[in-house]
């Protein structure tokens, strides 16, 4: 591979520790360096690709009619999925299409996060976390990043759960504590009638 010399600065800046020259030849870590700077522009080449494709399909879309959308999706004429077209178009439409998210960043996600990301409500902060997290090396599934940009539903229902058993609870506490208090009325009363009853009585004799 021929470099220019912006490569080679390039190549001198990449950061490789110990772990990963360890035992090898500089001519080998230089191979490696090298292959770093092809895999990364690669890559922007595919959030480049990504956000063309979403911005072509967008615009097929809103030029001819949701019948004839619906019947492009389904034609088998683009190399991708129906969900996979769709999703693109979403993500698109709700934030990608007026973002400057770096292109490598879009690459290490799926459509269907990326769609995801354009949800009713989402916004550029809850955004921002995913790409923070595929910055920082975390491995980001479609999982993860609904969880980042809309929460864990599933804690949210366990919470929700939670407290509609403590208010159960509650109630059945109050009512256990009512049948007590109506006992203690009951008793008192059949007292109060005794004493009246025998009142009564006393009365009829004097």
């Amino acid at each position: 591979m021929d470099l220019s010399p912006t490569e080679v600065i390039d190549l001198a800046n990449i950061p490789l520790n110990n772990e990963v020259t360890k035992g090898l030849v500089p001519a080998q870590v230089e191979y490696v360096k090298e292959s770093i700077v092809e895999i990364n522009e690669e890559l922007n080449c595919v959030g480049q690709s990504l956000r063309a494709v979403a911005a072509n399909l967008s615009d097929i879309k809103s030029n001819i009619k949701p019948g004839n959308w619906r019947a492009f999706l389904k034609s088998g004429a683009i190399n991708c999925s129906e969900r996979f077209a769709v999703d693109l178009v979403s993500a698109y439409t709700n934030w990608l299409g007026g973002s400057d998210i770096e292109d490598k960043l879009i690459a290490s996600l799926t459509p269907r996060s990326l769609a995801l990301m354009g949800s009713k409500g989402v916004t550029d902060k809850e955004r921002q976390k995913v790409f923070e997290a595929v910055e920082n090396g975390e491995r980001m599934t479609e999982a993860a990043v609904r969880v980042l940009v809309k929460g864990n539903k599933k804690n949210v229902n366990k919470a929700s759960k939670k407290t509609e058993n403590e208010k159960i609870k509650s109630l059945k506490e109050k009512i256990e504590t009512y049948k007590k208090v109506i006992k203690n009325l009951q008793d008192e009363n059949k007292k109060l009638s005794n004493v009246l009853s025998n009142r009564e009585k006393f009365d009829s004799l004097v």
